[in-house]
């Protein structure tokens, strides 16, 4: 009964202090995601870069399993892997962009990958010893 008084009493300043914890926790999230998407950023372009085209599953689970280490504690209490994967999404189309508007970029990420085709070809048309 003292709690239910107590609530009744202060209920006002009860609600400040949620508020202001879940601004604070807000805020902290937001400041955070914008630290996340830079990441992901140069992930997924060192991922096309390394396992090319085609092959879209793997380069989502190298990008997972090399962030999600590396993410502050806050943003792992708040997040689902379904959050994760979008966020993963949005940071390749914001690469593709950046790849489509600097030659550099896009030079950057398709070498190593046709490096990769032209060796599986010279392989399957290697005389059999």
């Amino acid at each position: 009964m003292n709690v239910i008084n107590f609530i009744a009493q202060n209920w006002d300043f009860i609600l400040l202090i949620v508020v202001a914890v879940a601004a604070i926790i807000f805020a902290i999230f937001k400041g955070n995601k914008s630290v996340v998407m830079r990441m992901l950023y140069s992930l997924v372009t060192e991922a096309e870069q390394i396992y090319g085209a085609g092959t879209g599953s793997l380069k989502l689970a190298a990008v997972i399993d090399a962030l999600y280490p590396n993410l502050p504690a806050v943003i792992k209490l708040f997040i689902t892997d379904e959050t994760l994967v979008k966020w993963v999404e949005t940071a390749l189309e914001t690469a593709k962009d950046a790849w489509k508007k600097n030659a550099a970029l896009a030079e950057y990420v398709k070498q190593p990958a046709e490096d990769a085709q032209n060796d599986a070809q010279s392989v399957e048309t290697a005389p059999a010893e």
